[in-house]
């Protein structure tokens, strides 16, 4: 499809993994797995997914599954890829699973978007790390405006169309 794709711009995209994520899928218990994806693929069957899989997902989440996809599928020449990542300051600042999440992505990968770890991040010829002044910071569901929140030092909405005119200006 390289012949057909002029770019590729990542929005916080886990491109290495999430350590945290082989690390729970080892230790979890099955039954404690299956309880949670049941959980899971429930509420998402109500959001109009008709065949949910929410361990699958998690699965491909991991730090050796995203290694195993970038040795499958390399960049492609004449492609522009680029890639964008933000940082939730304080759990407090996520809204569940992310304020739970953002714990754990600390613990085992580093400063984080409430599920995604910066180091996981950066692909590409640009990459572009945001952030705000104050504690709360910029989390997974803030950068596709999941919550609707205005945010000090971040307008979402105004991210997006920067983020195009950026790539109208490149030649995209």
């Amino acid at each position: 499809m390289d012949a057909y794709v002029a770019s590729l711009t990542t929005i916080n995209t886990p491109h290495r993994g999430c350590v945290f994520a082989d690390y729970l899928l080892g230790k979890i218990p099955a039954a404690v797995k299956d309880k949670v994806a049941d959980s899971y693929n429930a509420a998402l069957r109500k959001l109009g997914d008709e065949n949910p899989d929410f361990l699958a997902a998690v699965s491909d989440l991991t730090a050796s599954a995203c290694e195993a996809f970038n040795q499958k599928v390399p960049d492609r020449p004449g492609v522009y890829y680029q890639s964008v990542g933000s940082k939730l300051g304080v759990a407090s600042g996520g809204r569940f699973p992310l304020n739970f999440s953002h714990h754990l992505v600390q613990y085992f990968d580093g400063p984080n978007d409430g599920l995604v770890a910066e180091s996981s991040f950066p692909w590409g010829e640009d990459y572009t790390f945001l952030t705000t002044e104050g504690k709360r910071g910029i989390s997974h569901g803030d950068m596709i405006d999941l919550n609707r929140e205005n945010i000090r030092d971040f307008d979402v909405r105004e991210f997006y169309v920067d983020l195009v005119n950026d790539l109208k200006r490149r030649g995209f």
